[in-house]
C-alpha cells in the first residue's frame, strides 16, 4: 500500500497537467463532440440500453414473476438514467482530460476534411434504431454477394486501428451488467450481489463474446461504408493509427464507458425507488 506522503507527491504532480486540461477551450470540445458523431450517436444509448432491458425481461424467470407496473416503471428508467443531455455533460467533462489542445486541433482537421465529414455522415446514419432492418436484410444478401478478401481485410484493419470490436464487446459487458443489476435490485437483500461479482462473472464470457461481436462489426462496417472505396478506407485507417486519432479513439471509448457506467448506477438509483414505490403501493 502506498503511504500518504508517496499519494501526496503523486497528486501534486499531477495538478498541473489537471489545471491545463480545464482551461482548454470549452467550444473546442464541444464541437469535436459534435462533429466526431458522438452526439448523435449518444442519442441512440437510452432505447438501445431500454430494447435489451425488455428482451432480457422475456427470457429471466425471475423477471417474469415481477409485476408488470413494475418492469415498466424499471424500462421506463432507463431512458432517465442513460439520458444524452446527462451522459453528455460527463463525456464533455472527460474528453479534455485525456486530448491537448493540439490533438483536438489534428482531430477536427481530419473531421472538417471531405472524407472525414462524409465518414461521419455515414456513421450517424447507420447509428439509429431505425437501419436495424434494412442491415439485415443487407447481411442476407451477403451470402449470395460476398465482398472480396480485399475488402474484407482492409475492414480489419480498420477495426484493428480503431479498435470497434474491443469498444463494442466493452460495451457489452456493460449493457449485461446494467442488465444483470436491473433484475438483481429487485431481490431481496439477502440475494443480491455486488457489481464486482456480477462483472467477474461477465467477464468470463468476453472470449466467446469478442469471436461474435467481431463478426457482427464486420458485418456492421460493409454496410456503414459500402460506399467508401479501399483507398478510402485506408486513408481514415491510417488517420485512426496517427498519434491524435489513436488519443482520440482511446479518450472517446474511456469517456464513454464512464458515462455508461455512471448511467448504470443512476438507473439502479431508479430502480431502488420504483421497486421501494411498488411495495407501498401493494402495502396500502
Amino acid at each position: 500500500m502506498l503511504s500518504r506522503t508517496c499519494l501526496l507527491a503523486i497528486f501534486l504532480s499531477v495538478l498541473p497537467v489537471l489545471s491545463y486540461a480545464q482551461s482548454q477551450d470549452n467550444s473546442r470540445v464541444q464541437e469535436l463532440f459534435v462533429k466526431s458523431g458522438m452526439q448523435e450517436q449518444l442519442k441512440a444509448l437510452p432505447s438501445l440500453v431500454q430494447s435489451a432491458f425488455n428482451q432480457s425481461v422475456e427470457k429471466d424467470e425471475e423477471a417474469k414473476k415481477l409485476p408488470k407496473t413494475l418492469v415498466s416503471a424499471m424500462s421506463a428508467a432507463a431512458t432517465e438514467a442513460f439520458s444524452p443531455t446527462r451522459l453528455r455533460v460527463t463525456m464533455l467533462a472527460e474528453l479534455p482530460k485525456k486530448l491537448t489542445a493540439q490533438d483536438i486541433k489534428e482531430v477536427l482537421k481530419w473531421l472538417d476534411s471531405p472524407l472525414g465529414k462524409k465518414c461521419t455522415h455515414l456513421e450517424e446514419a447507420s447509428s439509429t434504431p431505425e437501419v436495424d432492418a434494412d442491415m439485415q436484410k443487407y447481411a442476407t444478401g451477403l451470402q449470395a454477394s460476398p465482398p472480396t478478401s480485399e475488402r474484407l481485410q482492409v475492414l480489419r484493419e480498420f477495426d484493428a486501428a480503431v479498435k470497434a470490436t474491443e469498444a463494442a464487446v466493452d460495451m457489452a459487458i456493460n449493457t449485461q451488467v446494467a442488465l444483470a443489476m436491473a433484475i438483481i435490485a429487485t431481490f431481496p437483500k439477502e440475494r443480491q450481489v455486488p457489481i464486482e461479482n456480477v462483472l467477474r462473472e461477465v467477464e468470463k464470457n468476453r472470449p466467446a463474446m469478442e469471436a461474435e461481436v467481431r463478426s457482427q462489426v464486420l458485418i456492421s462496417h460493409l454496410y456503414t461504408y459500402r460506399t467508401l472505396t479501399d483507398a478510402e478506407i485506408k486513408l481514415y485507417t491510417d488517420f485512426a493509427k496517427s498519434p491524435a486519432g489513436s488519443k482520440y479513439n482511446a479518450a472517446a471509448k474511456e469517456s464513454f464507458d464512464k458515462a455508461v457506467i455512471e448511467g448504470t448506477v443512476k438507473w439502479g438509483e431508479l430502480i431502488g425507488r420504483a421497486i421501494k414505490e411498488s411495495k407501498n403501493k401493494s402495502e396500502a
